[in-house]
């Protein structure tokens, strides 16, 4: 079967759903060699995945992961990217996570250590001192407490590890990056999802339709970011009651300064941590801060909270302002001494 898979995509063929999902489970349970899920993963990869192919990826890791029994009855989002734009920019997406939660936002943060990029949630994290949650109960008690829960994939995808030395093989984005932020195991209602390729969030946008998340918002920077861009025009698909909505926006359209891409870039997590603790302190650079700020205002959007991504921007900026979103980092950590800044 897996080689008539792979002959099957060498003609440049797709995948069905049902094929998508039978490779992924043979592909953790050992029934497909490295060579074979190398081929297929680097085909894949090169033509672009499908929509049926995401589909059934997802939901063979769904049924083999560890899911999230959630206590809180709210409704909860996720700002989780797909990684692998190569930018080295710091994480702002956790910048971003923290914001909402500090609103009152529930937030079921999804992240790994990098794989393809200088500094991964779960290691920006480590350098800001926060714990990420290892279990169901800890996921529950962090989003009970502090109205985020920073859920390191590995815990909750054991099955996965299976596969993690060929994505160190792969240095290139594969399926496995896309995937991530679909497989969130408190299984979010709201997402803000990076993508670093406009043909993959198209694709991604499709598979969120089958899949039947309440509402997302993917976006990709021109620049080639998995963020929303403060240097240039970003593309956007809204999903939302079965619809795609495709449009593209501007810095200048929330009201924001274009900025440099110089200035979001870092070389390891201890820079990204420092630079996000400036920006919940109200300083850092302008581009640094703008980025930040674009995106949480993207999610308040993606969320249902703001009408529009320019009403979301001076809900953010008046939050940094006020400093409750660094009071709010504070609160999670515990052990202050990590987290300031001179």
């Amino acid at each position: 079967m897996i080689q008539s898979l792979n002959k099957k995509l060498v003609k440049n063929e797709t995948m069905t759903e049902n094929e998508a999902f039978y490779f992924m489970e043979s592909l953790v349970n050992g029934r497909v060699t490295d060579a074979e899920a190398i081929s297929i993963l680097s085909i894949m990869s090169y033509r672009g995945e499908t929509a049926q192919e995401i589909t059934g990826f997802v939901k063979a890791i769904r049924k083999l992961s560890k899911q999230v029994s959630r206590r809180c009855p709210d409704e909860i989002m996720d700002t989780c990217g797909t990684g692998g734009d190569g930018a080295s920019t710091f994480n702002i997406s956790t910048a971003v996570s923290i914001i909402l939660s500090s609103l009152g936002i529930k937030v079921a943060k999804h992240g790994n250590k990098a794989v393809t990029s200088k500094s991964g949630s779960s290691d920006v994290l480590e350098a800001l001192g926060i714990k990420v949650a290892t279990n169901s109960y800890e996921a529950n008690l962090q989003l009970n407490k502090y109205d985020i829960a920073f859920l390191h994939a590995p815990y909750f995808h054991p099955s996965l590890k299976k596969v993690a030395h060929l994505r160190r093989q792969l240095s290139f984005r594969t399926i496995f990056n896309i995937i991530g932020p679909l497989v969130n195991p408190m299984s979010p209602s709201y997402q803000l999802i990076g993508v670093s390729d406009e043909n993959a969030a198209a694709a991604m946008a499709e598979a969120i339709k089958i899949l039947g998340i309440k509402k997302a918002l993917l976006v990709t920077g021109k620049d080639g970011l998995d963020e929303c861009s403060i240097t240039g025009e970003t593309k956007m698909f809204l999903v939302e009651k079965g619809e795609i909505t495709e449009f593209s926006y501007t810095p200048e359209e929330a009201g924001l300064k274009r900025g440099s891409l110089k200035d979001i870039t870092v070389n390891d997590k201890q820079e990204s941590a420092e630079l996000i603790t400036a920006i919940l302190k109200g300083q850092g650079n302008e581009s640094a801060k703008n980025i930040v700020i674009l995106n949480a205002a993207a999610a308040l959007f993606a969320s249902n909270r703001v009408h529009g991504i320019r009403e979301g921007v001076e809900v953010i900026e008046n939050c940094l302002r006020s400093g409750k979103a660094y009071k709010h980092l504070l609160s999670i950590n515990k052990e202050e001494e990590k987290v300031l800044v001179n």
